[in-house]
């Protein structure tokens, strides 16, 4: 060993002794300080309070006494404040609990203060009453000495540090900055834009720190104006910018990618709304009197797509409203529309009401042959020629049709007997090779298999949800080791916002590693908008058992993006309503290349859905996107290809 490195060695240990020493002094020296201060304050609190109880106390009015202990003990920081007799015997006492969250208990074990007392006798001329006792509560002397003591120690793990080795260490505190340069990076990596707020002292360093805090708020300042410019641009394209609502493209293109997913094919109402006699009342009142009767319209029927999940809100255009609602039956849809009429009738019209008719169509099936549009249309022309009830349902029976008691009876006994399936339908990269599988359940019925969109609306309506999310989990875990392949599982809204889901998804995933190792949940991106904690809750689970988490159905709520920087997801999914002939959508090819921009700067993947045809795939990749799925790349199957 060298003579330098015994000397540092030495001085290294001289210090530490001295240290130690200063840092037992100091706590010793506050531990005084701070009891004897509490014991001078208990002994005055004793003294104002005997003085002030004296008159209650030779009357024994013993509610007086309590209310003025209650006074104090409220406004000071005591653990006790009693009040006896001149027999002992307790007439008033008020006291806490000795608790102290911020400091270790085994800090307060070793440092031990006693407990400051002050006590002063009752009395009323010369007739001596009782006696008043105050004991002082040492919660805040535990902290400040635990303040005291970490401040020391801090001092103390510094100091020794720095005499084990000037050179290095002073190195060290010299390219300090360069380490939090390398931290501040890294939290760019995160989405994260921190500023670096205590500067260095050298002049070179500081310029570089410098620098580097404008490039943050410079990249801040980017991300936020895509974020913007993107949100911009699907206001523009896809909202009515009077209502809010869905305009007529977007209502299409999502009412046919609806029919087109896996959803589709299940019971669906289509209302179509019109409002006579416009040009009138705009001519009468003003423009912008019929623009806020349109938006009173409109708020009657926003409340729609929070109650009916899946449910597309839109304004056509001029005095045409269309609401689709997924998944409800006939007597609902009489309800619903029973409802609204009245809500509508509510609102307050400037003189008289203006003819509000509504064309229903209800069917069993919703398929692209269903042609809802044209026959609400038709319906909305009957209901104009019905004055009385402004209103009027068309239907569509299906022959063979299940009562709802008899569906009920049919998903409990194939939930409980394990009659169902599982399909599987790849997601591909741009070069073709397989990302992962996303996992479809098909139930078992006469020997047919039914896709998911006949039973899951009835699963949601009986609450059998998280039962058949848990049932999928399951059957996966017991076949997903035949292939190598990644597996994608969708969960319903409700089912993540079930806390006793979380939990049990917490175990499973805990007894399943391997599975969870190559599992993808994948959510709707309505989950955003109504259970965003139980997402971060989702999310945090998933990631500490090396699952992942991605958002489906991304981009239709119409919420701003800026959730995306802090919760870190796997990947997105556009929904195929943006996908759908984005060859020849132009908006909708901008608004694709934007959020890949957003995707890739917050180190996500962006996925589309619903590639149906050649022309989509290719416009998928030249738009950037990491990967896709849809009928063109790979149709569901029992097996993987």
């Amino acid at each position: 060993m060298s003579l330098l490195r015994q000397l540092v060695i030495a001085i290294t240990l001289l210090v530490m002794v001295l240290l130690a020493g200063n840092m037992i002094v100091s706590v010793v020296n506050a531990r005084i300080y701070f009891f004897a201060q509490m014991n001078v304050h208990a002994q005055d609190t004793a003294t104002a309070l005997g003085f002030s109880i004296s008159q209650a106390a030779q009357e024994k009015d013993a509610v007086l006494i309590g209310s003025m202990v209650d006074v104090i003990f409220d406004r000071g920081y005591y653990r006790e404040i009693s009040y006896r007799d001149l027999e002992g015997k307790t007439l008033v006492s008020r006291d806490v609990n000795l608790q102290v969250d911020d400091v270790p208990a085994w800090f307060i074990d070793l440092i031990e203060i006693p407990e400051p007392r002050g006590e002063s006798e009752v009395i009323n001329g010369w007739f001596r009453l009782g006696k008043i006792e105050v004991i002082a509560h040492t919660g805040l002397a535990y902290r400040d000495l635990w303040r005291v003591f970490r401040e020391q120690l801090w001092l103390f793990l510094f100091t020794a540090v720095a005499a084990y080795g000037l050179a290095g260490v002073s190195l060290h505190f010299l390219l300090r900055p360069l380490k939090r340069v390398e931290k501040q990076a890294d939290a760019i990596c995160r989405r994260e834009f921190p500023e670096q707020q205590r500067l260095p002292r050298t002049r070179e360093l500081r310029s570089m720190v410098h620098a580097m805090n404008r490039m943050v708020e410079k990249i801040k300042d980017m991300f936020q104006e895509q974020l913007e410019l993107t949100e911009s641009l699907h206001r523009s394209s896809h909202v009515d910018f009077i209502t809010g609502l869905s305009n007529r493209l977007d209502f299409d293109a999502r009412l046919e990618s609806f029919i087109k997913s896996e959803l589709g094919g299940g019971e669906g109402a289509l209302l179509l709304w019109q409002l006579s006699g416009m040009q009138k009342y705009n001519q009468t009142h003003g423009r912008e009197a019929g623009d806020l009767l349109l938006r009173q319209i409109a708020d009657v029927f926003k409340p729609l797509s929070t109650a009916w999940p899946g449910a597309i809100v839109s304004r056509r255009g001029g005095t045409d409203f269309c609401i689709f609602i997924p998944a409800i039956d006939r007597a609902q849809t009489v309800t619903l529309c029973e409802e609204l009429v009245a809500k509508v009738q509510l609102i307050s019209w400037p003189e008289g009401s203006l003819p509000l008719h509504l064309g229903v169509v209800h069917d069993q099936a919703v398929t692209l042959d269903s042609q809802l549009l044209s026959r609400a249309d038709a319906a909305l022309r009957v209901a104009q020629h019905q004055a009385e009830k402004g209103w009027h349902l068309q239907l569509t029976e299906t022959v063979g049709a299940r009562p709802a008691g008899e569906w009920r009876q049919l998903l409990e006994r194939s939930l409980s007997e394990g009659q169902l399936a599982l399909h599987y339908q790849p997601v591909f990269d741009l070069h073709n090779q397989l990302l992962h599988a996303e996992v479809l359940v098909r139930l078992k019925v006469d020997g047919q298999l039914q896709p998911a969109g006949s039973f899951l609306p009835m699963v949601e309506r009986f609450a059998l949800v998280d039962t058949l999310d848990r049932r999928v989990l399951e059957m996966l875990a017991q076949t997903f080791h035949q292939t190598q392949a990644n597996y994608c599982v969708n969960l319903s809204p409700r089912t993540i916002a079930l806390p006793q889901f979380r939990h049990w998804l917490k175990d499973f995933l805990s007894l399943n590693a391997e599975l969870a190792s190559r599992l993808f949940i994948e959510v709707s991106e309505n989950v955003v908008l109504h259970s965003m904690d139980a997402l971060r809750d989702l999310v945090a689970i998933s990631n500490s058992a090396g699952a992942k988490v991605s958002l489906d159905h991304f981009g239709v709520t119409g919420k701003a993006f800026n959730y995306l920087q802090s919760l870190p997801l796997h990947s997105l999914k556009i929904d195929r309503s943006f996908i759908t002939h984005l060859h020849n959508r132009q908006d909708n090819q901008f608004f694709v290349k934007s959020l890949a921009q957003i995707a890739h700067s917050c180190d996500m993947m962006l996925l589309a859905e619903g590639v149906e045809t050649e022309q989509e795939w290719l416009q998928v990749k030249a738009l950037g996107l990491d990967g896709a799925q849809g009928y063109y790349l790979g149709r569901p199957a029992a097996e993987l290809p």
